[in-house]
């Protein structure tokens, strides 16, 4: 299935429009060129040239690959504009889900699952936890009756202000929600004994080993979750935790079955 075909199931009852581009931030911008569609992209950029100032200004180093994908294709003719929009959206569609939705993405039947397949796998009684690539704080949220601190650490702003609001809501006190990625933890070394994500390791891949080396403790352990099952002896991801020390451990997430990757420092 098409990732936006994907995407619009996921959140049949959202509606996209070309305004919800302004809220992307500069980290989601740099990923348009492996993202974005180029003519749909080009088409946009075209009829909404306040998009395309938006771009520069939020994230100048676009400049080059909007030049060429604007030389490249036409401005469109007619009511394709409407398609091209449309096309363009959803297939960034969980880009602009994070920065205007949250809350939709915090209720998605994958965020339905029991927490204790977490705390089978590592204790968290009276421990400094982090959540890297917190997202909107399933495993957060899930953690804070047992941790002594959590801190959720979670790139997209509106994310953060989701998790603030819900933990000032429930009267959570130790959830702290902090601006970073997994290779760039705002934490100082030797801060945590458990670090946790789900469905966030990979992007930077060496790096984010370097700083989970960093950031647990000895004696902590680091556990990966929502990682597919079987594992692919073929992916690099699979290989290079394998290599740096994770064990494989099968888990059952609702009623799927699911991989995680764990090490103790």
């Amino acid at each position: 299935m098409p990732y936006a075909d994907h995407l619009r199931a996921l959140f049949p009852t959202l509606e996209l429009k070309v305004a919800d581009l302004f809220a992307l931030e500069a980290h989601q911008i740099a990923e348009l060129p492996s993202r974005a569609p180029e003519k749909e992209l080009a088409e946009v950029l075209h009829s909404h040239p306040d998009v395309r100032t938006f771009l520069l200004v939020r994230y100048p180093p676009i400049a080059e690959h909007l030049t060429r994908v604007l030389a490249a294709h036409p401005p469109p003719e007619g009511p394709d504009i409407v398609m091209s929009e449309q096309d363009l959206l959803w297939e960034i569609g969980d880009l602009l889900v994070y920065d205007t939705a949250p809350e939709l993405l915090d209720a998605l039947p994958t965020n339905d699952w029991d927490f204790g397949v977490v705390t089978d796998l590592a204790d968290l009684d009276g421990k400094t936890v982090i959540d890297a690539g917190a997202g909107s704080g399933k495993v957060a949220f899930g953690a804070v009756s047992r941790a002594r601190h959590v801190y959720a650490v979670e790139p997209v702003a509106r994310l953060r202000q989701f998790m603030r609001e819900k933990a000032a809501a429930s009267g959570i006190s130790n959830l702290f929600v902090l601006d970073g990625t997994l290779d760039a933890i705002p934490l100082p070394t030797d801060t945590a004994d458990v670090l946790l994500t789900c469905r966030a390791i990979g992007w930077r891949l060496e790096g984010e080993l370097v700083e989970i080396e960093r950031v647990v403790r000895a004696g902590g352990i680091a556990l990966h979750l929502g990682l597919p099952h079987p594992p692919s002896r073929d992916d690099p991801r699979h290989r290079r935790l394998t290599d740096a020390g994770h064990a494989v451990v099968t888990y059952t997430e609702g009623q799927e079955q699911r991989t995680s990757y764990q090490k103790q420092l």
